[in-house]
């Protein structure tokens, strides 16, 4: 609700101070007209701090002739000590958030000049080659004019998977599994990775959970790609109850494991877990490959069946 500028000014006062503030002062009405018809007297005004730093203040206003005693103090004191906890961890999640959306930008800008610029560049020197062939020796024109489309049609596959990775919509079309063997075949063919699947029927959870488990999956596939110099992955799909179970295995070059924390773009698939109360684990050795294990709780009071049984997709 909107206060007058006194009352702005004690907020400002107390958040200062760091300091409970008891009033009585007309000054410090409400400006609500509603409010401002009650007989207002007494107004006590709460610091919210967090570690130290004062992050707001929860003001209170009494009635004439109706004072907050010690007890009413020492809970609003508590209140405001808890509600300065859910302001700084909703600071904290939104600049979380807004990390992850940069650093989700770097990452497409990377994919778009390693991939799509170059395929650009390429089709305009073959365009330029195939426009000199045709005024000297146009029969020769047609094979930098074939190397052209096969560039465009390279370029056009690129921009089809960028756009499916910002935009994964088969994920409520076609379920967790559906939109997973579109990412799977995308980088079969752009990185002639052996991807092997073992998974069952479409797991019946929240689109936050499989949301989860498929962002998950697309940065440990990106990982594989970039950094583990694999030949073959090997990715398991399961229902476990209460929990949806992602299991992802490469033979690449691994790493030590004191090396794991931060690296690599873990940290920001074990805070997609968590953020869900789920479970992420590593087991990394170098030269001996790399496994990424997640475990993501079912919420919303969704139900679901038992594990199903699995049967494995070797799909070349």
């Amino acid at each position: 609700m909107p206060y007058c500028d006194s009352v702005q000014e004690l907020h400002w006062m107390i958040y200062e101070n760091a300091r409970t503030t008891l009033l009585s002062d007309p000054i410090y009405e409400p400006l609500h007209p509603m409010l401002r018809e009650a007989t207002w007297e007494t107004t006590i005004s709460v610091p919210m701090v967090y570690r130290g730093r004062g992050v707001g203040a929860l003001m209170v206003f009494y009635p004439r002739g109706k004072t907050p005693g010690q007890a009413q103090i020492a809970f609003l004191t508590a209140v405001a000590g808890q509600a300065a906890v859910a302001v700084e961890n909703s600071r904290l999640f939104a600049e979380a958030r807004e990390k992850a959306v940069l650093e989700e930008r770097q990452r497409i800008a990377r994919e778009l000049h390693d991939s799509v610029s170059q395929a650009l560049y390429g089709i305009a020197l073959g365009a330029r080659t195939a426009r000199t062939l045709l005024d000297r020796a146009p029969a020769e024109a047609a094979e930098p004019l074939d190397y052209v489309l096969a560039l465009a049609d390279a370029g056009l596959a690129e921009m089809r998977a960028l756009i499916f990775e910002l935009r994964p919509e088969t994920l409520e079309t076609e379920g967790l599994l559906g939109a997973l063997a579109k990412q799977i075949d995308s980088v079969r063919a752009r990185h002639g990775l052996d991807i092997r699947t073992e998974w069952g029927e479409e797991p019946e959870f929240p689109i936050e959970v499989k949301e989860t488990v498929y962002r998950i999956t697309q940065e440990a596939l990106n990982n594989i790609v970039k950094h583990a110099r694999a030949r073959r992955v090997n990715l398991r799909i399961a229902n476990g109850g209460n929990d949806l179970l992602l299991d992802i295995g490469d033979d690449g070059v691994g790493f030590a494991s004191e090396e794991a924390p931060g690296r690599l773009g873990l940290r920001s698939m074990r805070e997609r877990a968590e953020r869900l109360g789920g479970t992420f684990l590593v087991e990394s050795t170098p030269d001996q490959g790399t496994r990424i294990r997640a475990s993501i709780p079912r919420i919303n009071g969704s139900s679901g069946a038992n594990e199903s049984a699995l049967h494995r997709q070797d799909r070349p």
